[in-house]
């Protein structure tokens, strides 16, 4: 008497197991990778826009026919963006001249994008277990913006340089040591 059986024996089906098991680990990190490049895309057009803002701006300040910082500068944005002493964007409260860097390079940046990435003033002793997207410092003519997730990961990193006094933006890629000094 024949018997007519239907289905899978079991090392068919062992088989199968082991060959999605290695097209998982194969795949898996593709899928990673794809996150951190849409990270690092959604942030390198973040300081493009951020870039492109700052040029457009100082345009419209020179069709104006400025010479001198302006509390607001009519037509761009919100209309509450005040320029540095060379026509480029500076804050959302007023010009340098009653207005400080910190406050200034926070306020800059909401002042000329459209962001959901959030930001904030972070030392850089504190990068590591900072809450923010992007996190920012100033010096007397420049706000530096970091990208914090690449950060606090250990990997090299965006960060853009904005010099108010002179419009120049500078986007480099830096990798910061894990007490937040950066490498040279």
């Amino acid at each position: 008497m024949k018997q007519n059986t239907k289905g899978f024996t079991l090392i068919e089906l062992v088989i199968v197991i082991i060959i999605l098991g290695v097209l998982a680990v194969v795949a898996l990190p593709k899928f990673i990778n794809v996150q951190d490049d849409a990270r690092r895309s959604a942030m390198s057009g973040q300081f493009a826009a951020f870039e492109s803002a700052v040029k457009l701006y100082h345009s419209g300040w020179l069709a104006k026919g400025y010479n001198s910082a302006v509390e607001q500068l009519p037509g761009f944005g919100e209309g509450n963006v005040a320029s540095s002493p060379e026509g480029f964007p500076y804050s959302t409260s007023g010009t340098a001249s009653n207005t400080d860097a910190f406050k200034a390079c926070g306020e800059l940046w909401h002042g000329i994008t459209t962001t959901d990435f959030t930001i904030g003033y972070v030392e850089d002793e504190d990068l590591m277990t900072a809450n923010v997207d992007i996190a920012y410092t100033y010096r007397t003519d420049q706000c530096i913006y970091r990208d914090l997730y690449f950060i606090q990961r250990g990997e090299s990193t965006q960060v853009m340089n904005y010099y108010f006094n002179t419009g120049k933006i500078e986007i480099i890629d830096a990798h910061y040591n894990s007490d937040g000094t950066l490498l040279p």
